[in-house]
């Protein structure tokens, strides 16, 4: 049985998704993404604002898909980011950003009665101490005043060394899911020996009560991590290494309108 399932999309195609108790404890969906530019691309400084498609993600949907799935424990997750290198983490003021993002992102979250927020920026133009302090504060606050009952931080390789794992040891008593994800790795995972292996190298980071395995099916992304090399090593993750669930980017964000077109 597998314990948890994440999905990223930006859109309602999480209701197609097979979702039964028999086989899931827990199915989360990451909504992607909320961003803090606004729509001539420019950095608010934490003023974020939802990204995803808002006529078929609301409050309405959210709330039927949990009703209709009552036999799994079902949680939202407003995932904060950047795939590729738009919208990087960039403060304009660092001493603002954790406050601005705070009560930006805690309306968002009310509105749509989110369960918990994700941390997954792939580029960041910031030193790790600003991005650390940052959003180290901003998961402090959120969980501090019971925003979110649920965290995580999802790395990239090159940035896990300096950013998040560094991240992780400030708060890591905030953090309840680590989503590492693998697509992102520097060289090529060939076969699934090389990403149980790599798997096994984050626990010495990671503890494996929190560690997912992340993977994207985008075509874009198989070049670096194949489906076949994910899903069988995958198994060992899950049986061998007892990892608490997956996750997988399902859509093409390449043809997701960007922010500024909505």
């Amino acid at each position: 049985m597998l314990s948890i399932f994440r999905q990223y999309t930006y859109d309602d195609s999480y209701v197609e998704v097979f979702v039964s108790g028999k086989v899931l404890r827990q199915y989360q969906i990451a909504l992607t993404f909320a961003t803090d530019y606004d729509q001539n691309d420019s950095p608010t400084n934490g003023l974020f604002r939802p990204t995803w498609d808002l006529t078929k993600v609301t409050l309405e949907s959210i709330t039927a898909f949990k009703q209709a799935h009552q036999d799994v424990d079902v949680k939202v997750f407003l995932s904060i980011g950047n795939r590729g290198p738009i919208y990087p983490f960039k403060p304009v003021d660092t001493k603002t950003w954790a406050s601005n993002a705070t009560e930006s992102l805690t309306r968002i979250i009310r509105e749509f009665k989110i369960d918990g927020i994700d941390v997954l920026y792939e580029q960041i133009d910031a030193s790790p101490g600003d991005f650390i302090s940052c959003v180290g504060q901003l998961l402090r606050n959120l969980k501090e005043r019971g925003v979110v009952t649920l965290t995580s931080i999802s790395p990239s390789s090159i940035l896990d060394k300096e950013y998040y794992s560094v991240l992780y040891k400030e708060v890591s008593v905030h953090v309840d899911w680590v989503d590492y994800q693998f697509q992102n790795e520097v060289a090529k995972v060939a076969n699934p020996t090389m990403l149980l292996q790599r798997y096994t190298e984050l626990l010495s980071i990671y503890p494996k009560k929190k560690l997912f395995a992340g993977y994207s099916a985008e075509n874009e992304d198989w070049s670096t991590l194949s489906p076949i090399v994910f899903f069988l090593a995958g198994i060992d993750i899950l049986q061998k290494k007892k990892a608490p669930g997956i996750s997988i980017h399902y859509h093409n964000y390449y043809t997701q309108p960007s922010p500024n077109e909505e």
